[in-house]
């Protein structure tokens, strides 16, 4: 069953296509869900335009609430930020066949690693919950990212350092930032930012986003005395059933390549990746916390 934002972005296409534009802004994605809402007896809230296309995209079904009739016609969406716009309609890259693909993903070739979870507390472990800052905080004191770039990143780190979570800046939220000291093919060392972006189980990765923070990222520290050389996206996500940890490491950029304007900006290319399964499973990853103590993980008497 398509979603009731369905009617919405085909109402707002029309609309733009008589005006001869791509880009719908805040006054535009308002009026059309209050029109639908009159229209077609929609209920959508229409007082806080700039989660609509996110929240479109959250969850799997992003390509099945996508019009059809844009779909059969080669027509997507971009999700935007600033000057007042949310998203714009582009058409299909080359050999694209849905709306919203989801390139990112685990592929089933992943190499799996173990990462034991003894060093957390069985206490913090019985709060464990399915969300992304719950995630951000067991990868971050299981030294996950750490573990893949000493095993499977091509890269050759030597050291990474972990400066800050829920970052939020002008036109992105960074779920988690790094600074990496890492051995170029000369010999020297160089500084990358590594910008981290957090996904549960059930929400796909999204290229835009991360592009947008490596962006904001870089212009955030550049004026700071970090002598950033580089800057390394990666993604994290739960994997469901497998009480894991997915990472996707991206190829990096050079901040002459965050930069440029908007349109001009490259596409994410992955890199490496790998499944980090916790031992014992940690609530919260992969699985429902509620569950838990179904698992053996249950909060000791003090």
């Amino acid at each position: 069953m398509a979603s009731k934002k369905t009617i919405v972005v085909e109402y707002l296409w029309k609309k733009l296509s008589e005006e001869q534009r791509t880009v719908a802004t805040f006054d535009d994605v308002g009026s059309a869900i209050r029109h639908c809402n009159e229209e077609f007896g929609n209920d959508l809230k229409a007082d806080n335009p700039a989660n609509f296309m996110k929240d479109l995209l959250r969850g799997g079904n992003a390509s099945k609430n996508w019009p059809q009739c844009l779909t059969e016609i080669g027509i997507t969406g971009r999700q935007l930020t600033g000057g007042n716009r949310i998203f714009e309609f582009v058409k299909f890259s080359e050999g694209q066949v849905e709306p919203f693909p989801n390139p990112f993903e685990l592929n089933g070739e992943e190499r799996e690693l173990i990462i034991q979870s003894l060093s957390i507390p069985l206490t913090t472990k019985s709060l464990g919950r399915l969300d992304e800052s719950w995630l951000i905080q067991v990868a971050v004191n299981l030294r996950v990212l750490e573990t893949h770039f000493a095993n499977l990143s091509k890269r050759k780190v030597l050291e990474l350092n972990h400066l800050q979570t829920g970052i939020k800046l002008n036109r992105t939220e960074i779920d988690s930032l790094f600074l990496a000291v890492i051995e170029g093919e000369g010999g020297e060392l160089l500084n990358a930012l590594v910008t981290c972006e957090a996904k549960q189980q059930k929400d796909p990765i999204l290229g835009d986003q991360i592009v947008r923070q490596v962006v904001s990222a870089y212009q955030s520290v550049k004026a700071l005395d970090l002598n950033v050389g580089m800057i390394i996206p990666i993604a994290l996500k739960a994997v469901k059933g497998r009480e894991a940890i997915y990472v996707v490491e991206f190829e990096c950029w050079l901040p002459d390549e965050a930069e440029v304007v908007e349109e001009s900006l490259k596409d994410l290319v992955v890199d490496c990746s790998g499944i980090y399964r916790l031992v014992p499973p940690v609530p919260g990853i992969g699985f429902n916390a509620s569950r838990s103590k179904k698992r053996g993980v249950t909060k000791p008497e003090i």
